[in-house]
C-alpha cells in the first residue's frame, strides 16, 4: 500500500509533466504561427523600369606587340663577315648594304663573265643591224646597258623566232646566263635590307668567320607593329576585316588606334579559341610592348545594359504583379561584368539585384 507521501509525490511528478507538455505544446503553436507569418512576409526587392537605348559593342583584345616586317638574317656563303655598322640599334633603308662576305674571287668571275657577254653582245648586234634592223636600237640599248658597275639588264622580249635562232646560234644565251649565274652568286655574300628597318639582334662582330645558314642578326621594321589576340568563337564571328580598334597600355597615357588586319578562323582545339590580328603604325608604341584595347563593332539598337550576374541563362526577371516573371531574351554580348541584352520592352520593371533562390512566380515587395 502506498504511504500518502508516496501518492503527493507521484501526484507532484504527474503534474509538473502535465505542465511540460503544456508548454510545449503552446510553443509549437506560436512558432508555426511565427513561420506562417513569415512566409506571408514577402521579399523586399530592388527593381528598376527599362529604357532601351543604343549599345556600344566591341570586343576586348590584348596582347604583345611585334614588328609585321620581320627577319632572321642568315649568311648564305661561307667567309669572313665584314660590317662595321652592323650592330643593334642601326637603322637602315631598304636596299642598304648591311655587311658582306669578303667576295673578290666571286667578283673577278663575275667581272669575267660579263667581259664575255658584252663581247658575245657586240658581236650578234652588229649582225642585228643588217639582218634584223626593225630589232637593231633595242638590241644596242641592251648592250650599252651592261656595266662592270651594275647588275646585269633583261634580256629584250621579241616573237622573232628567227631572231632567237640567229642569237641561240651564236650561244648568245649561253654566255647571258653564265653571267646571270655569276651575279646570283655574289649576290649571296651580300646581305641587303629587305625593308626600311632597325637591327633588334646581332650575334657577330665584323671580321668573324660565319659559315652557310649561320642566323648573325634579326631586322624589324619599328613603323608597322602587329599583335595577336585570342577571342571566343561568337566574339571572333562579329569581327570583320579593317574594323578599327583602340588600344592603351599601362605605359602610356591615351588611346591609340589601330584596325584588324587579319582574322584566323581556325579553332585552337585545347582553348576552342580563334585568333584576330590587329595591326597599328603609331609611334608611341614599340615591339615587344604589351598592350589591351577593344575592336570596335557598332552600335546596337534597343538594347539593355544589365549586370550580368542578373542573367538566368537566357532569361531574366521581370516584376508584374508583385511576383517575379522569367523573361525570354537575347544575349548580345557578354563582357566583364555587365552584359547587353535584347528582348526587353520600355514597360517592364526589371529586377535589379541577385537573389538567391529566386523563382519565377515568387511574390515580392518593390523597394521603392
Amino acid at each position: 500500500m502506498m504511504t500518502e507521501i508516496q501518492r503527493k509525490t507521484i501526484r507532484a511528478l504527474i503534474i509538473i509533466i502535465v505542465s511540460f507538455l503544456f508548454i510545449k505544446l503552446i510553443m509549437s503553436f506560436k512558432k508555426d504561427n511565427t513561420i506562417n507569418e513569415l512566409e506571408k512576409h514577402n521579399r523586399l526587392i530592388n527593381s528598376k523600369v527599362v529604357k532601351l537605348e543604343s549599345n556600344r559593342i566591341s570586343v576586348p583584345v590584348y596582347g604583345k606587340l611585334v614588328s609585321k616586317e620581320e627577319v632572321n638574317i642568315v649568311v648564305e656563303a661561307n667567309g669572313v663577315f665584314h660590317g662595321n655598322d652592323f650592330k643593334t640599334g642601326y637603322k637602315f633603308i631598304k636596299g642598304d648594304t648591311l655587311g658582306y662576305i669578303k667576295y673578290d674571287e666571286i667578283e673577278s668571275n663575275l667581272n669575267s663573265m660579263k667581259s664575255s657577254l658584252l663581247n658575245q653582245t657586240s658581236k650578234v648586234v652588229s649582225e642585228i643591224k643588217f639582218d634584223y634592223p626593225e630589232s637593231f636600237n633595242t638590241w644596242y640599248d641592251f648592250m650599252n646597258k651592261i656595266s662592270f658597275d651594275k647588275q646585269i639588264p633583261k634580256i629584250p622580249e621579241t616573237e622573232n623566232k628567227k631572231l632567237k635562232n640567229f642569237l641561240s646560234g651564236k650561244n648568245f644565251f649561253t654566255a647571258y646566263f653564265n653571267a646571270k649565274a655569276a651575279e646570283d652568286r655574289l649576290k649571296k655574300y651580300l646581305i641587303i635590307a629587305e625593308f626600311n628597318g632597325v637591327l633588334s639582334e646581332v650575334t657577330i662582330k665584323s671580321g668573324t668567320a660565319v659559315s652557310l645558314g649561320q642566323k648573325i642578326g634579326k631586322l624589324h621594321n619599328p613603323n608597322i607593329l602587329e599583335f595577336e589576340a585570342t577571342t571566343s568563337i561568337k566574339n571572333t564571328l562579329l569581327i570583320e576585316k579593317n574594323m578599327k580598334t583602340i588600344i592603351k597600355s599601362e605605359e602610356l597615357n591615351g588611346e591609340r588606334m589601330g584596325y584588324v588586319s587579319r582574322i584566323n578562323k581556325t579553332l585552337n582545339p585545347s582553348s576552342q579559341n580563334m585568333s584576330v590580328f590587329i595591326e597599328t603604325n603609331d609611334n608611341d608604341l614599340f615591339h615587344g610592348m604589351y598592350v589591351f584595347g577593344e575592336v570596335i563593332i557598332g552600335k546596337v539598337d534597343k538594347t539593355y545594359l544589365i549586370k550580368r550576374n542578373l542573367l538566368e541563362e537566357n532569361s531574366v526577371f521581370i516584376i508584374v504583379d508583385n511576383k517575379l516573371v522569367s523573361k525570354k531574351i537575347e544575349v548580345i554580348q557578354i563582357f566583364e561584368e555587365n552584359a547587353i541584352i535584347k528582348g526587353l520592352n520600355e514597360t517592364d520593371r526589371i529586377l535589379n539585384e541577385p537573389i538567391k533562390g529566386s523563382y519565377h512566380g515568387m511574390e515580392v515587395r518593390i523597394n521603392n
